[in-house]
């Protein structure tokens, strides 16, 4: 049987030298306020995770800082676009979908042709109605897959409208799927439109109805504005 083919290396907008131990402590992280959501605990259990939080905390918070980026909008134009199928990350601290931020989902994006293509898992930390992800944080979700878009584009832009139709319940500790992609453009005005399916770790289910439907609009910036 033949070798599938390897997937193409990961862009990154801004590379992180400690990536991988980072990315791991916000998983761990992630998991652990999920099952604090989720499950009953003593109120031994508590105070000790209280403590050794606030300890940690404490530690890190004498550490150098993360350099925020300030060039963001000014790289969408000087940066070459990511390669077709490659993952894309911004910063690995993004809020939401950064793979070291633990206030976030579990977010893969890749360019999937001209579109943002995301698998993403809402955990229990996210769960409002029995079974559903939080609305708010499906807003969320779709906003970010679309600053993805831009840089798939290879264009800097601002939200300026979200249109988001809830058509179903995404459910949580399970994957959806989030596919945007442009519409028109009129101008400086960039028109874009979005589905979310179901699916599994490998795939949405494109023939199942979307769950939520969404359209932007955002402004372009000119590149001596960057």
């Amino acid at each position: 049987m033949p070798d599938l083919p390897a997937d193409p290396p990961a862009h990154f907008v801004y590379p992180d030298p400690e990536l991988g131990p980072r990315s791991a402590a916000a998983r761990a992280l992630r998991r652990l306020g999920s099952a604090l959501v989720r499950h009953r605990a003593t109120e031994d259990e508590l105070r000790q995770l209280e403590q050794t939080a606030d300890a940690t905390a404490h530690v890190l918070e004498q550490r150098p800082a993360v350099p925020r980026p300030s060039d963001y909008m000014a790289r969408r134009y000087s940066d070459p676009r990511p390669v077709d199928g490659a993952e894309v990350v911004a910063f690995s601290d993004r809020p939401f979908s950064g793979p070291t931020n633990p206030m976030g989902f579990e977010v893969t994006m890749r360019r999937h042709g001209e579109a943002a293509r995301s698998r993403v898992l809402f955990p229990a930390a996210f769960e409002s109605a029995p079974g559903r992800a939080h609305g708010g944080a499906i807003a969320a979700a779709v906003d970010d897959n679309f600053g993805y878009l831009m840089v798939i584009l290879g264009v800097a832009a601002y939200t300026g409208r979200l249109e988001i139709d809830y058509r179903g319940g995404v459910p949580v500790d399970e994957p959806v799927w989030f596919h945007g992609e442009q519409d028109h453009r009129d101008g400086r005005k960039l028109h874009v439109r979005l589905w979310v399916r179901p699916g599994d770790r490998t795939g949405p289910d494109l023939d199942a109805e979307p769950l939520i439907t969404a359209r932007g609009l955002f402004v372009l910036i000119p590149p001596e504005r960057t």
